[in-house]
């Protein structure tokens, strides 16, 4: 009865020991003997975390190539806060060509999140406007949170000189991105087109 009591307490010891030296392997003791249980039991205090202590990339969570952050934080947080919200029947677009006498083409833009705060892009396919045959609306930025009201025929010769030669573009006019605010008549033209500036 003495001997079955040893050997079980001896199969229990080897166990406990077995599970503490099998629990270290060499990538968790970088330098370290994985054949030296007394090596491996020894936590270093210039170790570096091991890899294995790190979730693996299928276990990260993943990442929205869009927003360039976690996928798991919610909409609108981080630096920017939430993007801006446009009044009802605004639109926002990146002109595409300089503007032809009455028409032009542009890119729905939407906003990005940047050092600068919410800058608009425009995105995908450029589509074709016609300007509204009545007086149009045309303002041209002169600065943060200043425009001058222009005939739409200059605001067509600023964007044209923003986008073929800005060395043209003369004070208190400058070119800032290209990004116009514009409201579409019943018909779906242009009845006021707004530049935006940005930094």
């Amino acid at each position: 009865m003495k001997s079955t009591r040893r050997l079980l307490c001896t199969l229990g010891l080897v166990a406990l020991l077995g599970t503490g030296v099998t629990a270290c392997g060499p990538e968790d003791a970088p330098g370290g003997d994985a054949a030296d249980p007394g090596a491996s039991a020894q936590p270093s205090t210039s170790a570096q975390p091991s890899q294995s202590a790190q979730p693996s990339p299928s276990a990260r969570p993943s990442r929205d190539p869009a927003q360039g952050d976690d996928s798991s934080r919610a909409p609108g947080s981080g630096d920017c806060g939430r993007p801006p919200k446009l009044p009802a029947g605004h639109k926002m677009i990146e002109i595409a060509t300089p503007p032809k006498q009455d028409s032009m083409t542009a890119k729905d833009a939407e906003p990005s999140c940047t050092p600068n705060d919410w800058i608009y892009h425009g995105q995908g396919a450029a589509k074709y406007y016609l300007f509204s045959p009545g007086e149009v609306k045309a303002e041209v930025s002169t600065g943060p949170g200043s425009f001058t009201s222009v005939v739409v025929g200059e605001l067509w010769n600023h964007v044209s000189d923003c986008m073929t030669d800005m060395s043209a573009v003369k004070a208190p006019y400058t070119c800032s991105g290209n990004i116009y605010d514009i409201t579409l008549d019943g018909e779906g033209k242009v009845k006021t087109i707004k530049e935006i500036w940005h930094p």
